[in-house]
């Protein structure tokens, strides 16, 4: 079996469906040998599962899903902190308030669909989130738990996702902040699933958004995930060729176990191998040496 890599994985840190050392534990049956826990605007999974790669023998770089919302919220994305130091103080403290804004935000979503005649409670949403960070999925799991809707995708489609009745947009931390934070920490600033993000695509609006914050720092784009298009994944390795972007990728994986999305891989043939990490290792150790002349 070859070995897998995969650069974007969630536990129940944040919205995910598994433990972050039974989450290891299947990427390693998966084929996994190198992985980053990265959930969103959260780091406490880390060091359980830190503990279980190294039980494994898998190799596990410490890494979180930074939310960024500009413009009122009319431009929101996530940036991928890759090969973080989680304790990083400045990083801890910002994580802290990311976690206060998304309870105001997942608040003010219940109260939007209670208005709206669905019978959802905060508290509920709260008791699904658990330990985690709240965010939209644990909203939606109450509202199928109701029979508000059938699935997930019925959810963000008629609720939750931007223009729907529900929506709340994010408090915001610019791309910028997003990506000068992640430097603090020591590691790689990458952009999540680019054409996924909000206000910035269409035609030259995510090339010239790249352009412009890769000047600033940018490391890489998520080239390679289970939603990107043929069309899509040429048009990202452009950019990375045009910019000396790192070309990476991930699963996104969230759960279920049963998926047909599954740690190193997905949709669409996501198959990550083993070229992708030397690209990774090289930035994160030019980064080190920046910041330490003597490394």
């Amino acid at each position: 079996m070859t070995a897998l890599c995969d650069f974007h994985l969630h536990s129940t840190a944040s919205d995910g469906a598994l433990e972050p050392g039974a989450l290891v534990e299947l990427a390693a049956r998966c084929g996994v040998r190198l992985m980053s826990l990265t959930d969103h605007d959260d780091v406490s999974g880390i060091p359980e599962a830190s503990a279980r790669a190294a039980e494994l023998g898998i190799e596990l770089w410490p890494g979180v899903e930074l939310s960024v919302s500009e413009r009122d919220g009319e431009r929101e994305m996530h940036v991928l902190g890759i090969g973080i130091d989680p304790a990083e103080p400045r990083l801890v403290a910002a994580l802290d308030e990311q976690r206060q804004q998304r309870d105001r935000r997942g608040r003010r979503i219940v109260e939007r669909l209670r208005e709206a005649g669905i019978d959802v409670t905060w508290e509920r949403v709260a008791e699904i989130a658990g330990d985690g960070v709240v965010g939209r999925p644990h909203v939606a799991r109450a509202l199928i738990e109701i029979g508000a809707v059938r699935d997930m995708d019925e959810a963000f489609a008629r609720w939750l996702r931007r223009r729907r009745p529900a929506h709340v947009a994010r408090e915001g931390m610019a791309l910028r902040g997003a990506v000068a934070l992640i430097h603090g920490a020591g590691g790689l600033a990458v952009l999540a699933h680019p054409p996924r993000s909000g206000g910035v695509d269409g035609p030259g609006g995510l090339e010239a958004y790249v352009e412009d914050v890769a000047r600033a720092g940018l490391d890489g784009l998520e080239v390679h995930h289970p939603a990107h298009r043929p069309g899509q994944l040429r048009r990202l390795r452009r950019l990375c060729r045009d910019l000396d972007l790192v070309e990476t990728g991930g699963s996104d994986f969230h759960g279920p176990v049963d998926g047909p999305i599954r740690p190193g891989r997905g949709r669409g043939g996501l198959r990550l191998g083993p070229r992708f990490a030397e690209p990774l290792r090289e930035r994160l150790r030019a980064r080190s040496s920046a910041a330490d002349p003597r490394v």
